[in-house]
């Protein structure tokens, strides 16, 4: 798909919504932007293997103006609604194209493709000690997972993990160092600790040693990375990376609590938003 229109944030103000087989609520339903990897609003070149854009280099007014591409299969049984609306106050050009196959069966049980948005302005948990800006302490411990930044937190259904983009923006004076958070996803309630807990939000990303260029690689990358002069260390600005796991799902069978932590031991203060990929259905 492509569009063009006269609002500086056309692509936050255009609502993506699809729906299958006349779910009561909608599979996606979030602004363009986010679905596609730029979460912040600025249209940017994104080299994932399930979704591509295209910035086109001759268009130097933002938001800018390229090509949208989604490669993701979407299966459907019945029925398939695709819209995007318009929020803005101004008319949008809008072209796309939609491929889709008919089968005389399909595999059993389908599964239905989501797309879960999520945002929080994160701050340190009550009573512990807050860390100097770009700091952390390691001797604390977080032996849970409910003070943590949630990614998606589902119950009473069966699929598999797909993907996480997370847009973080850290301003110079916040408390904490966000990339040193852990990932944790707890599968169909198991007890603490969870089987996959990982090391660090850099590290989840296929990153090490922080998020420092642009670069997009088929499973993961940095798609946004922008720097004021007032931001002073290496956690300061805006950021949107990106994680698929399309060769490594994480299955369930009941139910997925995914969540990062928002600095080490959750001691960051900072504004995170997400877009958590996922496959599923309901159990009977």
């Amino acid at each position: 798909m492509t569009m063009d229109g006269a609002s500086s944030d056309f692509y936050r103000e255009l609502q993506f919504v699809l729906r299958f087989d006349n779910a009561s609520t909608a599979q996606i339903d979030m602004p363009l932007a986010d679905f596609f990897l730029f979460g912040h609003g600025l249209l940017v070149d994104v080299n994932a293997a399930p979704i591509q854009v295209s910035k086109q280099p001759h268009i130097t007014e933002k938001p800018f103006r390229g090509g949208l591409n989604c490669l993701f299969p979407m299966p459907f049984e019945y029925t398939a609604t695709i819209e995007i609306r318009n929020t803005g106050d101004t008319p949008v050009i809008f072209f796309y194209y939609i491929d889709w196959e008919a089968y005389e069966t399909l595999s059993d049980p389908l599964l239905h493709f989501h797309a879960t948005l999520n945002e929080e302005h994160t701050i340190p948990p009550e009573g512990q000690p807050r860390q100097p800006h770009g700091k952390g302490d390691g001797n604390i411990v977080n032996n849970e997972c409910k003070e943590n930044f949630t990614l998606l937190d589902i119950k009473g259904i069966e699929g598999h993990y797909v993907g996480t983009v997370l847009n973080v923006e850290c301003t110079p004076g916040s408390q904490g160092k966000w990339w040193e958070g852990d990932d944790m996803f707890v599968i169909d309630g198991e007890p603490w600790p969870p089987r996959l807990h990982g090391t660090g939000t850099e590290d989840y990303f296929n990153f090490a040693w922080g998020f420092r260029q642009e670069e997009c690689r088929p499973e993961y990358g940095i798609t946004y990375l922008d720097k004021k002069e007032t931001d002073i260390t290496q956690t300061d600005g805006r950021f949107t990376v990106y994680r698929f796991h399309l060769t490594d799902p994480i299955t369930f069978e009941k139910s997925l609590h995914a969540s990062i932590e928002h600095g080490h031991a959750n001691d960051c203060e900072a504004y995170y938003r997400s877009v958590a990929y996922w496959y599923g259905r309901k159990l009977s």
